[in-house]
């Protein structure tokens, strides 16, 4: 791995996003203790954020978090790990040769073929990102796989878009498919969970065929709602049939009623597929007030939502995803820190997260709450992006008052088909 190492408590306050320099290292000893505090390990490397910086979408998103992981002293608390870049040929397990070539050398010509057009717009240097954002992932799965952390995270991960031969949804490639390939080398069957307000249309139709991953996904799904897919009669085929499972729902979802459908759901598969690990994209553009959601829900929201799958005693791998209210996003990293309590391998990838302050807030809590740190509601004004965080200055997402279009007879018809669609699964 290039320049990975192990951060030691005393070399953390070092890694100030801010400046140029970060101490790592690699020396601290395998824990084999179950009793012991869960070792988090944390993707830190700062030619990601720089990589980050190219979609302008989330532009300075990467560096907000890592600044406020600084300022609130998280980053202490963590094990800090370098990106270990991995060879382009890595990327063909699932991307096709012809989209990796397109990407190291654009042409006008092949720009729409590709899908680098509109919301994927050509840049310069997309072949870098493309590897540091897959390695990023990778390289959190391979701690998981070495048992080296009890949770691995990369909030710059979870691009769920992303297809075998083109560019969508912003996403220009698929490190969560790249990442359960990882997986797959230790764990026989795997649970994909989508809670993103878009539908994870691209993993979904990467393991659409196979019955060693299952893929669950509750989204917002609405005529003219991108990707415009994930219906619930979409269930896979051939081997796959019935393991691709989808929960549609509609705009204004508060934090009552989407637990109480993610409650009976994951229940239901949990208990049918048995799964060995399981993967979380953890998407946050379905808190209130994310330019590019329309939900309404909290970060108490979706920390019910990550706190229920951990008590499954699963490993579990967290994906960012979708978060476009950056600062709400950053609040939502609450939920996702319950889902790390299993005794169990976690990987935490982040992704889309467009209102960038509380897209940060959420990844800052849920990263707080992961490793026991308990922190004020106060932004530190220390941080050089204080003014960011305006007006109130604080981590905490308020509901909107958005209608609820979503009834109870909605909810229950939805947990009626999936658990007639599980009966129907032959193990």
């Amino acid at each position: 791995m290039e320049n990975k190492h192990e951060n030691g408590d005393k070399n953390n306050e070092n890694a100030n996003p801010n400046t140029n320099n970060a101490t790592i290292n690699d020396n601290l000893p395998e824990n084999t203790d179950k009793n012991a505090a869960k070792r988090v390990g944390y993707i830190f490397s700062k030619k990601l954020d720089t990589e980050m910086n190219k979609i302008e979408k989330i532009e300075e998103r990467s560096l907000m978090l890592n600044s406020l992981l600084f300022y609130t002293g998280v980053i202490k608390k963590l094990k800090l790990y370098d990106v270990n870049l991995v060879d382009m040929e890595e990327l063909r397990v699932f991307h096709s040769s012809e989209y990796l070539d397109f990407l190291a050398d654009p042409t006008e010509e092949l720009q729409e073929d590709f899908g680098c057009v509109y919301d994927c717009p050509v840049f310069d240097g997309m072949s870098d990102f493309v590897r540091s954002v897959a390695s990023a992932s990778i390289t959190a799965a391979e701690l998981l796989l070495r048992n080296k952390v009890d949770i691995a995270i990369n909030w710059s991960g979870g691009w769920h878009h992303a297809k075998r031969d083109s560019a969508a949804g912003f996403c220009y490639v698929n490190d969560i498919v790249l990442a359960i390939h990882k997986l797959q080398a230790s764990f026989k069957r795997i649970l994909y969970i989508d809670i993103d307000v878009h539908h994870g249309d691209a993993v979904e139709d990467a393991f659409s065929s196979t019955s060693r991953v299952v893929t669950l996904s509750l989204h917002k799904q609405e005529p003219g709602f991108f990707p415009g897919t994930g219906f619930a009669q979409d269930i896979g085929y051939g081997k796959g049939k019935y393991h691709s499972i989808n929960v549609p729902l509609k705009s204004g979802i508060d934090d009552a009623s989407y637990c109480s459908i993610f409650d009976q759901v994951f229940h239901l598969v949990d208990t049918k597929i048995q799964p060995d690990v399981i993967v979380l994209q953890c998407g946050v553009d379905g808190l209130a007030g994310d330019p590019h959601g329309g939900f309404n829900l909290t970060p108490a929201g979706y920390s019910h939502c990550v706190q229920t799958v951990i008590k499954a005693d699963k490993p579990v791998l967290l994906l960012g995803g979708g978060g476009y209210n950056i600062p709400n996003s950053v609040r939502l990293v609450i939920i996702l820190n319950y889902v790390v309590q299993a005794d169990k391998p976690v990987l935490l990838l982040g992704g889309g997260g467009y209102n960038i302050p509380n897209s940060v807030r959420c990844w800052t809590r849920i990263t707080s709450d992961l490793v026991g740190l308990e922190l004020g509601e106060e932004i530190p004004d220390t941080d050089p992006y204080f003014l960011e965080y305006g007006p109130d200055f604080t981590l905490a997402v308020t509901p909107t008052n958005i209608k609820n279009s979503n009834s109870k007879k909605n909810i229950e018809d939805l947990v009626a088909l999936v658990k007639d669609n599980l009966e129907k699964i032959v193990l």
